[in-house]
């Protein structure tokens, strides 16, 4: 985000850092044309999912033990920079993609603001907002929005800063797995939908060279856990290991019938972003082929398969790992591959996205 005043411009390193709902990631990247050399990158061990509330970060004290640990403890490899890119949640932002003639700049500002007024359920003065022009005619302007809650972002900046960290980029979730995504996915040229099912929230998205539409639904992996573990009164941790050993493998099992109306809830909407997608942005853009699944539920057994059978469509997990070169570094487990695309995603970021 950069027109709000925190982004800034340094040809230096940097590394990622992404602050879930109970743990974080971190991890540096030099990128060159071939490939994603990682230098670094670690995962935190769970924290209070009260150190967060509603985006904001409301126990700094906490997360930043966490942090400290992760990168005295628990890195892999190293992190040589105090330079950090750092998501913030996609379902606490406002973003869209929008139109608009060619105008000056300063007209343009207001007329976005004018238009991020009209579908943000938020006093405008009450946020931080953004915009990147993703493509420029002699008669018209795309471009993508985004707007966030002034108190998440200040709460990031006031953590960064007890952290003794330089900030130079805040964004979307959604945004750093749409970079992975372009930079390091064969089929990136291919329309496509991204589901990163996370913790308390799946966020999609809608992908055809640039993001055309996204949206949040508030089903995740813990209510998934807290379903099964009243259905069969057992504790939090053995829901969360059955769920993580049998899945959906078969369509009949106790833990299926306990999480399908969760994922037939997430079929809905996929369903409901296509046909907007096609109402919206047909003929200009080409129809979605493809889903794309990241973050910590697109582990479970069998839902990558139950999803392409009730959709029709080819799904699969996000795999970046072909691009990305550990050297002699261990690699991610194939269970905690999916907990570090977003992550990457923010490692990525280069010195002219910085600046734009």
């Amino acid at each position: 985000m950069g027109q709000t005043g925190f982004k800034f411009f340094h040809d230096e390193p940097l590394f990622g850092l992404d602050i879930g709902n109970s743990s974080l990631k971190v991890m540096q990247i030099v990128s060159d044309k071939s490939q994603l050399q990682v230098s670094g990158y670690g995962l935190s061990g769970l924290y209070p999912t009260s150190c967060t509330n509603e985006g904001v970060i409301t126990d700094p004290k906490t997360l930043g033990e966490a942090l400290l640990d992760t990168l005295k403890n628990r890195l892999i490899g190293s992190i040589n920079t105090r330079r950090v890119a750092c998501t913030i949640p996609s379902s606490h932002t406002f973003s869209r993609p929008l139109k608009l003639p060619v105008m000056a700049e300063d007209e343009l500002t207001e007329a976005v603001r004018l238009e991020v007024e009209r579908y943000v359920p938020m006093p405008l003065d009450s946020l931080y907002l953004d915009y990147n022009i993703s493509s420029h005619t002699d008669k018209e302007i795309e471009l993508s929005t985004v707007a966030a809650p002034k108190k998440i972002i200040d709460s990031y900046l006031n953590f960064l800063d007890i952290m003794g960290l330089e900030p130079v980029a805040l964004e979307p979730t959604m945004y750093a797995l749409s970079r992975l995504f372009s930079t390091s996915e064969p089929a990136s040229t291919v329309p496509s939908i991204l589901v990163d099912f996370g913790s308390v929230a799946t966020d999609l998205a809608v992908i055809d060279q640039t993001m055309l539409v996204n949206s949040t639904i508030p089903t995740g992996i813990d209510q998934l856990v807290n379903a099964i573990t009243e259905k069969l009164n057992i504790s939090p941790e053995e829901a969360r290991n059955r769920k993580n050993e049998e899945g959906i493998t078969s369509l009949d099992s106790e833990i299926a019938n306990i999480v399908k109306p969760a994922l037939d809830n997430l079929v809905k909407e996929i369903e409901k972003i296509i046909r907007y997608h096609n109402e919206r942005n047909a003929p200009a853009h080409r129809a979605i082929s493809q889903v794309l699944l990241s973050g910590g539920g697109s582990t479970m057994p069998g839902v990558v398969e139950y999803l392409s059978n009730v959709l029709s469509m080819p799904t699969r997990m996000m795999n970046p790992w072909q691009k990305m070169n550990f050297g002699e570094l261990m690699t991610p487990s194939e269970f905690d591959r999916s907990l570090f695309l977003t992550v990457a995603g923010e490692a990525i970021l280069s010195p002219q996205e910085v600046l734009a």
